[in-house]
């Protein structure tokens, strides 16, 4: 089987990917398929966190009109609000 050599770029692009994906052209052409190899310890976490997922529930909270979703800053600035200043 021939390889290619990724280089500090590709590597870069191709990192936490730890699913089979498709690589393709600007143009939309498929070039190949990516198949990432994980480690035991990196299979298992991530087994361990796609199990914590239910997509069914998060479609259901998307949906929901009971609130809105919070950026990370409004959560800090909130918090930051709370303290007591002594």
């Amino acid at each position: 089987m021939n390889h290619l050599t990724a280089d500090e770029v590709l590597q870069d692009r191709l990192r936490g990917i730890v699913e089979p994906v498709e690589i393709r052209d600007p143009s939309g052409k498929v070039l190949g398929c990516y198949t990432p190899v994980l480690s035991p310890e990196e299979e298992e976490l991530y087994e361990r966190a796609k199990a914590l997922f239910d997509p069914v529930e998060m479609e259901r909270r998307l949906a929901s009109e009971h609130g809105k979703g919070y950026t990370i800053e409004e959560v800090m600035q909130h918090l930051k609000s709370l303290e007591t200043s002594g």
